[in-house]
């Protein structure tokens, strides 16, 4: 979790030169998830005409999945097991027909998660990582600072940190579960993105 923080500050301090440099365009976002109901803020600054910089992040969330299942490709959740889930991605946008103007857009991503699962059974895996991801999309911004954002790409995590326990009664299919959420990983990411900049 010290990382988390370490962003976090080296956030605020890039967005305090750009107040600073008399920019007045902050964009508040979030993306709604309508299965865990743990949606994912974001808040972006924009730094020159065609970047923004911002943080993304997931406090204490319940048994969010952002990973797909191997075999079926699709997101999936283990009745077995609950997850809490923390995390913070720092994106930066470049924006070739403006920063908060309608257009295409690339976006880096670079930030940690950390998991903690448990199942009925007992066992336990905590795990953290290194998130990286490139996405790409399409923003649409109105005149009173509404907007809307659709992205695609992809997400490698790099598995940092793990302590995992796993009961002697426990299911060959909750074993698995748990292997696959804490491995090293790569998948595609989407999302849609509804904001208010000002």
């Amino acid at each position: 979790m010290k990382i988390l923080k370490y962003l976090l500050v080296t956030v605020v301090l890039l967005f305090q030169t750009t107040f600073c440099f008399a920019q007045d365009i902050i964009n508040f976002s979030v993306a709604p998830d309508l299965t865990t109901h743990c949606n994912q803020f974001r808040a972006d600054v924009a730094i020159t005409k065609v970047i923004t910089l911002g943080v993304m992040p997931a406090i204490d969330c319940a048994n969010r999945q952002d990973r797909p299942d191997s075999v079926s490709g699709s997101m999936v959740m283990n009745s077995l097991v609950t997850n809490k889930f923390n995390r913070i991605l720092i994106p930066m946008r470049y924006s070739p027909y403006g920063s908060l103007r309608n257009g295409f857009f690339v976006e880096a991503l670079v930030g940690a998660e950390s998991s903690e699962y448990s199942s009925v059974a007992g066992s336990t895996a905590n795990v953290t990582f290194i998130d990286t991801a490139a996405w790409l999309g399409y923003q649409w911004f109105w005149q009173n600072g509404l907007n809307f954002s659709a992205v695609i790409g992809r997400a490698h995590l790099i598995r940092n940190s793990l302590d995992k326990s796993i009961s002697a009664s426990e299911s060959s299919t909750v074993s698995d579960y748990l292997d696959q959420q804490t491995s090293t990983n790569t998948h595609t990411a989407s999302g849609m993105f509804f904001g208010w900049a000002f």
